[in-house]
């Protein structure tokens, strides 16, 4: 229901503000809180946001551990070359488990390595050292070096 216009004891009109009135009898002007619905919806968007947040987070956390993984297997890998190169595996294999070597299993292997001159001859006394180091959580992180040595 709409008021009717207030008269004033001059007589002259005055006017009131026309409000609706909700079913509760309260006023828009009077409510300052938020709804149910309000509240549910906010709630929603936050939980999404974080869900997201939290999935990156996470991804990011499983990169850095594989990165953290491989610069551990490529430090193993440059001592086992450098170790390996004054006494490398006569017996063609050696291989170092990963329960014993910081968990990166380390194989090494030693063979003859044939190269030719220009004239077609063999170099005698070239062999190729190859070692592996492989992360033993993830294949992923798996790293080679290979050497040529010279021992006539």
């Amino acid at each position: 229901m709409r008021k009717r216009p207030a008269t004033s004891p001059q007589g002259k009109k005055k006017f009131s503000p026309i409000r609706p009135v909700f079913s509760s009898g309260v006023s828009p002007a009077r409510s300052s809180a938020f709804s149910l619905f309000e509240v549910l919806i906010a709630l929603g968007v936050f939980a999404i946001a974080v869900t997201g947040l939290a999935s990156a987070l996470d991804s990011a956390v499983q990169a850095a551990f594989e990165a953290r993984g491989r610069a551990l297997a490529r430090n193993i890998l440059e001592s086992r070359l450098a170790a390996a190169m004054s006494d490398p595996p006569l017996n063609g294999k050696r291989v170092l488990e990963a329960r014993e070597n910081h968990g990166v299993r380390v194989e090494e292997t030693m063979e003859v390595f044939e190269a030719k001159t220009t004239n077609g001859t063999l170099v005698p006394g070239l062999w190729k050292l190859k070692i592996t180091a492989e992360l033993g959580l993830a294949k992923s992180g798996r790293e080679t070096a290979e050497i040529l040595i010279y021992k006539p």
